[in-house]
């Protein structure tokens, strides 16, 4: 008997990927890159995946689905493509380039139309930000969004989010919005971010999280916040702490408490 004849997998660029993500409801999307820069940020809807995980995978899925993996440039992505494609899938796709591009081309076509606010506008020019930028950065790599949640403007927050600003950015420490949401102390901006989707467990160039910040500075209010969300209180940074040793206070320490062990 002659052997099943393979099954090619296709490689597209980040524009060709990047349409088959808004045109295809049914597509699942996979990050193969490692699970740390996975929890840093991803796609939405990408689910991470590892070798090892594959023929969870491989078994769970239609074979008439589609399916796109990105990696960091485009080159583990075939291998992960390939396993599939071997398995008889009909539609599997890679990503040249990897995920940035992959990003960079989705959040091109999904840019808004809508104009900013007066509010916003003058925001904008006080802080010199270009107008038809909202990915712009300023001092210390603030993006508008940022610059905004540091400053505790929820109503501004709130409009960059609705223009599509982007929640996944990190300054020039490696910090996300949330973390500057919580400088702010502003509990609903916080609820906000959460809300819209910023990643949780960020680790900035310090290997520290939200979480970890509102249990060192004292803010036993935004630190129930974030655990009440799902930020993960086992995760250390590069002293190898724990949110739970970095905390300053009886009530933030209360809060973590089952978390000690």
């Amino acid at each position: 008997m002659a052997p099943a004849e393979r099954i090619p997998y296709q490689c597209l660029s980040a524009v060709e990927a990047a349409a088959l993500i808004r045109a295809e409801p049914e597509l699942s999307l996979f990050d193969v890159r490692d699970l740390h820069s996975y929890r840093q940020e991803h796609l939405d809807g990408a689910m991470h995946l590892s070798e090892d995980r594959v023929p969870l995978w491989l078994g769970r899925l239609p074979k008439d689905k589609p399916v796109l993996i990105y990696c960091y440039h485009g080159n583990s992505s075939k291998t992960f493509a390939q396993m599939f494609s071997d398995f008889r899938f009909a539609r599997v796709y890679s990503v040249d380039g990897g995920y940035r591009p992959l990003a960079n081309a989705l959040a091109e076509a999904t840019a808004p139309d809508a104009a900013p606010s007066a509010e916003l506008a003058a925001f904008l020019d006080e802080w010199r930000y270009p107008a038809d930028d909202l990915e712009a950065r300023g001092q210390h790599g603030l993006t508008p969004l940022m610059r905004a949640a540091l400053q505790g403007r929820r109503e501004m927050v709130r409009e960059l989010l609705a223009l599509g600003a982007d929640i996944r950015a990190r300054n020039d420490d490696g910090n996300t919005a949330l973390w500057l949401a919580c400088v702010s102390r502003d509990s609903g901006l916080v609820q906000d971010l959460i809300d819209a989707g910023i990643e949780l467990d960020n680790r900035n160039d310090a290997g520290s999280t939200a979480l970890m910040y509102t249990a060192s500075s004292d803010r036993p209010e935004l630190l129930k916040i974030l655990l009440e969300a799902g930020a993960d209180p086992q995760v250390r940074n590069f002293d190898d702490l724990r949110a739970v040793e970095l905390a300053a206070s009886r009530a933030c320490l209360k809060l973590l408490r089952h978390t000690a062990d």
